[in-house]
């Protein structure tokens, strides 16, 4: 089992209709500037290889970053830690983690549960078994203790069910029908009102 490149990853999340935020892997300076120009400041750069698992653990993102100058000093740290960087919008919302595996007594299963630091401390997720329709997508952000927080609690305007759950089905069908696929993570998921976007994405595939 082993991870699958980023290119390769992105182009199924799009076969499958997944919308991640704009990013860009890049593995010179000159590269990196025109990404971030093409994107627009401010933005993230990522350390990016297939050795690299757990970025956190060898301080590999950067955030905040509003020009050039920033960007080239940001962009030599990281390159100093991988073989690429991947250059990304930046997305402000609510972190949603969706994953999805094949389990060894159930087969096919599909997670959603509260992202970021939620993720290791609250542990708030539901899990079923695939296909996952959209009906049962619902059910399960809806038995998600921090549903309320989704929903626009205090004020805050929901973030857009609708494309929460169109992405939680569509990794559903991607395990039940991409045969030779282990494991999806997309953590996180960044929601607000407008938009859903998978920010970090990982794949990983049989005998690769």
């Amino acid at each position: 089992m082993g991870l699958i490149n980023f290119q390769s990853a992105e182009k199924i999340l799009f076969k499958y209709k997944i919308p991640i935020c704009r990013t860009f892997f890049v593995v010179s300076e000159k590269e990196a500037l025109i990404a971030a120009e093409k994107i627009g400041y401010p933005v993230f750069l990522k350390a990016y290889g297939k050795d690299i698992l757990h970025r956190t653990d060898i301080k590999g993102v950067i955030g905040g970053i509003n020009n050039e100058k920033e960007l080239k000093s940001s962009f030599k740290k990281l390159m100093k830690k991988a073989k690429g960087v991947l250059v990304q919008e930046t997305i402000f919302g609510k972190e949603i983690i969706i994953g999805a595996k094949r389990d060894s007594q159930f087969g096919p299963v599909v997670l959603v549960g509260l992202g970021g630091i939620f993720t290791e401390i609250i542990k708030d997720f539901s899990l079923r078994v695939a296909p996952v329709s959209a009906v049962e997508a619902r059910l399960m952000l809806k038995e998600l203790q921090g549903y309320d927080y989704l929903a626009g609690s205090r004020g805050e305007k929901p973030i857009n069910f609708k494309s929460l759950v169109s992405i939680v089905v569509s990794v559903s069908n991607l395990l039940i029908k991409e045969k030779e696929i282990e494991e999806i993570d997309l953590n996180p998921v960044i929601a607000n009102e407008k938009k859903v976007l998978a920010v970090d994405f990982k794949i990983l595939s049989y005998g690769k």
